[in-house]
């Protein structure tokens, strides 16, 4: 599973590994920003957030820049009653157009957000219309594959080992969604031969990390 976003200024692709969530950000020239390895047990929580951040202040202060520098140099003309010459009205043209240009391409790669949250870090990428509903769909099926994968490699208990840990454990996968409460509930229950209406804890010193036995 993977997603891959490209700009005029950064490339970004994320890839679901056995063991971790694989990112990698490259700047324009190809050079490496960020290639990291998030192991399953650091992702979560994942959550998605869009950000508007258009610079509106400052977009003003430009155009009213743009507009005074422009009657400035168009005085001698009004003044004087004399037509204004077409290579004038090129560059005018011209700038109008660059600064369009310019205002389109921020406005749908630095200005407009998609943040992935993760429990290690956040990961900003454009919000781009064409990938959002890819990279959405794809934020998702991380989520739903690392729960699998914590669930598969974690939920199980052993009533004839050490209890405290596995407790320890069984309120980790809790806190983070993994299990449900009823589904914590039980399994805490199959370990201490005790049903507990009580928030399910470890009854001893805190593990580090909370996923090693």
């Amino acid at each position: 599973m993977q997603f891959q976003q490209s700009q005029l200024t950064r490339s970004t692709q994320f890839t679901v590994r056995e063991h971790g969530f694989f990112v990698s950000q490259r700047d324009g020239r190809g050079q490496v920003d960020i290639a990291v390895e998030i192991p399953y047990e650091e992702l979560l929580p994942i959550r998605l957030e869009y950000r508007n951040t258009v610079p509106q202040r400052q977009l003003l202060w430009v155009l009213g820049g743009i507009i005074y520098a422009g009657l400035h140099l168009a005085r001698p003309f009004l003044t004087a009653n004399r037509p204004v010459p077409d290579d004038v009205w090129f560059w005018a043209f011209g700038l109008g157009a660059a600064l369009v240009a310019f205002f389109i391409y921020g406005l749908h790669n630095w200005w407009h957000q998609a943040i992935l949250h993760t429990g290690r870090l956040q990961l900003v990428l454009a919000d781009h219309p064409r990938d959002r509903r890819q990279f959405r769909d794809f934020t998702e099926q991380l989520n739903a594959h690392t729960k699998s994968y914590l669930r598969q490699e974690y939920a199980d208990i052993n009533p004839l080992g050490f209890i405290e840990p596995q407790l320890r454990r069984l309120a980790w996968l809790h806190e983070l969604g993994v299990l449900s409460t009823p589904e914590a509930k039980a399994l805490s229950t199959r370990l201490t031969g005790r049903v507990s209406e009580r928030r399910i804890r470890s009854m001893g010193q805190r593990l580090e990390p909370l996923y090693v036995n």
